[in-house]
């Protein structure tokens, strides 16, 4: 497997006469490439030979205006684009496994976007995005924002926000096409041609702010109302020589709400803690029942911890719930939870050593029992240098 990445961008300030204000104009291009060949072998000969070639060009331009600012009101507008070339070629011992010998997707987009600051306190950003999809049409998705910072009277900072918003996700090629095809494990995921574009509105409210002189907090929460969304199903799944083969498919209808809670806290001059939680409630409300391969619960806790001046420990607990993986049957891929740790020898400001052992207990899925989807990656360890040059 290889994956090939190119990119390039810049900006540059225009000034249409000396007395106007100024305009920032910025652009990026890139271009990815991603080569996969997978054979497969029976006795030792080979059985079949597969290839992928899946490619994205991609270029963006923005302009931001001129703020239009009248001394207790600011606005900043951008206005900018995209347009995006996918494509998709596969082949099983040399012949296509697609409609055709290649699919491909083309996509062009525009938006505009108001920031608009009122006083010291007040934010409300404002956007209307608008795609064109050579497969699935024209769509247009607004959104608005709003932001209010405060500071308390022991000069902490306290940030509430507030946005609804319109979402809309056209399925890929890879979902509409493409084969994964990891018969080794005992599954293969099919594309559909037949998927539609996943809609959605999205309501989310949060804060971020210090609570203390060594603890920062933030709070959010959500909810979203899905049309046609795109996902896979173990009800779906049809068994060929022992392999459980899955497609992707629409869910007419369906929602999702949950939030997450963080804090930072600085416990003393040599130690950080990280800790993060977040719930996650799902309906299919077509099967009655909970979206698949979403787990509820996600716990990770992290120490930062500085033995010495050129010492530093970075121990990290990640915790996951079970997860729905068939609406039919009702049947569960298991909890799971890894402890990852890393050390930092610092040799000087420019050059330091470390040393990684991640999944420290080895958690790791059954790949026999086609309803666990835990980790697939056993115990790793790591050993690396890094230099920053100057």
């Amino acid at each position: 497997m290889t994956k090939d990445r190119i990119s390039i961008g810049g900006s540059t300030d225009i000034h249409l006469n000396e007395n106007t204000q100024t305009y920032q104009l910025s652009a990026q291009a890139l271009y990815e490439d991603y080569q996969s060949d997978s054979d497969t072998l029976s006795n030792e000969v080979l059985a079949s030979a597969r290839n992928t070639n899946i490619t994205t060009a991609l270029g963006q331009v923005q302009l931001d205006l001129p703020a239009i600012d009248s001394g207790a009101h600011m606005h900043l507008l951008q206005v900018g684009g995209q347009v995006q070339r996918d494509t998709l070629y596969q082949t099983k011992n040399s012949i296509s496994e697609l409609i055709s010998d290649e699919v491909s997707r083309d996509v062009g987009e525009l938006y505009f976007q108001d920031d608009w600051l009122i006083g010291a306190h007040w934010e409300i950003l404002t956007g209307i995005r608008y795609q064109d999809d050579q497969d699935f049409g024209d769509h247009v998705a607004p959104k608005v924002a709003v932001k209010y910072n405060l500071m308390d009277a022991s000069g902490r900072d306290h940030i509430f926000r507030a946005s609804v918003g319109s979402g809309y996700r056209v399925p890929n090629l890879k979902e509409r096409y493409y084969v994964f095809d990891h018969s080794n494990l005992g599954y293969k995921v099919m594309g559909n041609p037949s998927l539609q574009p996943e809609t959605s509105t999205s309501y989310q409210v949060g804060y971020q702010g210090q609570i203390g002189d060594d603890l920062n907090l933030s709070i959010n929460g959500f909810y979203n109302d899905v049309e046609d969304l795109i996902q896979t199903d173990n009800e779906n799944a049809i068994i060929e020589n022992g392999i459980s083969i899955f497609q992707y498919t629409n869910i007419d209808s369906a929602y999702t709400y949950g939030g997450d809670i963080g804090i930072d806290w600085q416990v003393d001059d040599r130690a950080t803690l990280q800790a993060t939680y977040a719930y996650l409630k799902t309906k299919n409300e077509s099967a009655n029942s909970e979206l698949t391969y979403r787990p509820n619960h996600k716990v990770m806790l992290a120490l930062d911890y500085q033995l010495s001046d050129t010492l530093q420990l970075i121990p990290r607990l990640n915790y996951e719930s079970k997860q729905l993986i068939d609406t039919t049957t009702q049947s569960y891929s298991p909890s799971w939870w890894t402890l990852d740790s890393q050390l930092n020898y610092k040799i000087d400001d420019n050059f330091s050593l470390y040393g990684a052992v991640n999944n420290i207990f080895d958690t790791q899925r059954d790949v026999r029992d086609t309803s666990d989807y835990r980790p697939i990656d056993n115990r790793e360890w790591l050993i690396g240098a890094r230099f920053n040059w100057q």
